[in-house]
């Protein structure tokens, strides 16, 4: 980890922005349309079924969220796949994602949560649905890390990422939202924003 600036810090691909709590890192629109069960993997991991790519590794992402104080929420895959889920407040682990892009000169952003649609309803994704999960190491393999998951729109134990939505456990319902994605293959920023009443612990260059 270097400094790059006051209260920023590079790790690798990643700028992690102390005070206003920011993870950031580059990645690339994947698809634009079809049928999707990921938010954003990592370049070596099912591509085929995410909106965006990146070349930043999920363990140093995990790393950067838990330098930040950031914890992932406990029990929730145990609930989500039970029989009769309970009602769960995650707002302690909720991240807000925005995307943001260049394109001929004009910019935009918007929240990951736009850009991928329920076909029942063609709603989009429940506003804050997305929670930091983490992920865990198994043998010594970091999951996340071996499945290239970051964030994951329909429900994978290994992303570090997931949504709450009540179809989060449906995989053939979730499909990119071609009006508000950015092109194929576009270069983007993703920003997680997390809660800015946790406290982060002092980096060290």
């Amino acid at each position: 980890i270097t400094k790059a600036g006051e209260n920023l810090y590079q790790f690798g691909e990643v700028l992690i922005d102390r005070k206003a709590k920011v993870v950031s890192l580059p990645a690339v629109s994947n698809q634009v349309n079809g049928l999707i069960e990921y938010g954003v993997v990592h370049e070596s991991g099912k591509i085929h079924e995410s909106l965006f790519r990146t070349v930043v590794r999920p363990q140093i992402v995990h790393a950067s969220l838990l330098l930040l104080k950031c914890k992932p929420a406990k029990g929730f895959f145990e609930n989500l796949w039970a029989e009769k889920p309970r009602e769960i407040d995650y707002s302690s682990h909720q991240v807000k994602i925005t995307v943001s892009w260049e394109l001929n000169g004009t910019k935009y952003e918007n929240k990951i949560e736009n850009l991928a649609l329920n076909q029942k309803n063609d709603q989009a994704m429940s506003r804050d649905s997305i929670v930091f999960t983490g992920s865990k190491f198994i043998e010594g393999i970091f999951m996340a890390e071996s499945s290239g998951s970051i964030l994951a729109v329909y429900a994978d134990e290994t992303a570090i990422f997931n949504s709450t939505d009540h179809d989060s456990n449906n995989d053939d319902v979730w499909y990119a939202n071609k009006l508000k994605m950015p092109p194929l293959e576009c270069p983007v920023m993703i920003r997680f924003h997390l809660q800015r009443e946790v406290n982060s612990p002092k980096l060290r260059k």
